[in-house]
């Protein structure tokens, strides 16, 4: 399954890489991705050293450039499923309160996507789902953002903290 998080940021710079939370039946050689919102692969990248569970986090080879106000997808690849999920997730837009924002889903454009098969763009949805895939940005001044969804507040101020909490197959 690709699993994949619609995000842009609000300010020019650069992505570095991709995260996601590892369960420990999410097994198998994972592979991250950053798309543009059309299906263009931009960078990809395999991870390698992962530990049984926890956040695993791949550098691509060269920073990808991306433009404020511009949507994307990041990726991953979990090649035998199991992978860690919340429902609903994505009702609200969330921000790292830096210079990400996951985008909230609409009737017209869901967030929280997935593609069952080999690595390929994702573009199903299923209940707003956060897969707990995040990004590794750096702003034009070189400072470096993990957006992780682990401690955030939405738009709306509230406050929505914790660890992926279910496992699906």
């Amino acid at each position: 399954v690709e699993l994949g998080v619609k995000f842009t940021a609000l300010s020019d710079g650069f992505i570095k890489g991709i995260r996601f939370y590892k369960g420990p039946d999410n097994t198998g050689t994972h592979t991250g991705s950053l798309w543009t919102i059309t299906g263009t692969l931009l960078a990809s990248a395999t991870f390698t050293d992962e530990t049984s569970q926890g956040w695993q986090e791949v550098r691509f080879s060269s920073p990808v450039p991306v433009t404020a106000n511009t949507k994307y997808v990041a990726s991953y690849h979990a090649p035998y499923g199991r992978y860690s999920k919340n429902d609903h997730y994505f009702e609200y837009a969330h921000t790292n309160g830096g210079q990400l924002v996951a985008i909230a889903s609409t009737t017209q454009d869901q967030n929280g996507v997935y593609r069952y098969g080999s690595t390929a763009f994702p573009i199903y949805c299923y209940n707003n789902s956060n897969y707990w895939v995040d990004v590794i940005y750096s702003n034009m001044s070189g400072d470096t953002l993990n957006y992780q969804l682990t401690s955030i507040t939405d738009y709306a101020g509230c406050s929505v903290t914790g660890n992926p909490i279910s496992s699906t197959t």
